[in-house]
């Protein structure tokens, strides 16, 4: 029992006890006990009604920042949407430009050769496991296209193709070793064929086959097809020589030549459908 009078329980209910004492000597000295039940209610509910107010206050506030973040969040979702617009119309505008670039160059290829007749095309596919970056382009026999029509980019012969579509070609690249081309050293006139390893694929160079000992060939000449055999026409840019070596027979030599063309990265090429001299072995 002495714990309940100190509690805080038998606090509270003396403290409500007072007040209502004294609200009843109060009204009695006034003369107004009919008003005492209004003023315990007022006494008692005033509060309520201020916590009740404040709390709806908070909820209405909440609700607006609830709003706001809503708005904001509609603004940003805006904002992203213009973003990715532009960035979308910036691959477009990059793609023009590369195109411009690529058509400058082809019409410069063009005018350079005038007896060519050419077919342009993308390169849609290459195969990852493949080590000599063979690949497959967009056009095909509706284009002209025929098997062993050479390829070749501004820079120079990427490959020839080998198998063909409607649509598509299979193109085989200068670095594989069935694709033998026959070139010359543009500055001595020494002849060779080329051919690829895969050691020396791996590196994106090729080989330079059958160089005769007093050709002459050395470190930075520049090497290019020679025209026999009718398949190649006769002075396209094959690449560089980087340095030369004596063969296994200890007969002749050969070069080790890096392509002008990066075959890694190839995205748009030309085939050149027909040549003065194709199909005819020039000597």
């Amino acid at each position: 029992m002495k714990d309940f009078f100190k509690s805080f329980g038998f606090k509270v209910l003396a403290a409500i006890a007072l007040v209502l004492v004294g609200v009843m000597i109060y009204a009695a000295s006034t003369g107004g006990m009919a008003t005492i039940p209004s003023m315990i209610s007022g006494a008692i509910l005033t509060p309520l009604q201020s916590a009740a107010s404040a709390v709806s206050d908070g909820l209405n506030s909440f609700a607006g920042m609830f709003g706001s973040s809503t708005e904001l969040q509609k603004q940003i979702d805006e904002l992203q949407a213009e973003l990715n617009d532009y960035r979308n119309k910036q691959v477009e505008l990059d793609a023009l430009r590369e195109q411009n670039e690529w058509l400058k160059e082809y019409l410069n290829i063009i005018e350079q050769d005038n007896d060519y007749q050419f077919a342009d095309a993308r390169v849609i596919a290459i195969d990852p496991a493949d080590k000599y970056n063979n690949f497959t382009i967009s056009a095909g026999t509706l284009s002209g296209i025929s098997v062993n029509d050479p390829v070749i980019t501004p820079e120079g012969l990427v490959g020839v193709v080998y198998e063909t579509g409607l649509n598509y070609s299979k193109v085989r690249s200068i670095l594989d070793p069935e694709t033998q081309v026959s070139a010359t050293v543009s500055r001595t006139r020494n002849n060779g064929v080329t051919g690829g390893t895969l050691s020396l694929a791996q590196e994106g160079k090729l080989k330079l086959g059958f160089l005769s000992r007093d050709g002459g060939a050395e470190a930075g000449d520049m090497v290019i097809t020679s025209g026999m055999g009718g398949i190649y026409p006769a002075g396209l840019l094959i690449g560089e020589i980087e340095e030369v070596l004596p063969e296994s027979d200890g007969m002749t030599l050969y070069g080790v030549v890096k392509p002008y063309a990066d075959l890694s990265r190839l995205s748009q090429v030309l085939v050149i459908t027909e040549f003065s001299g194709q199909g005819e072995a020039v000597e």
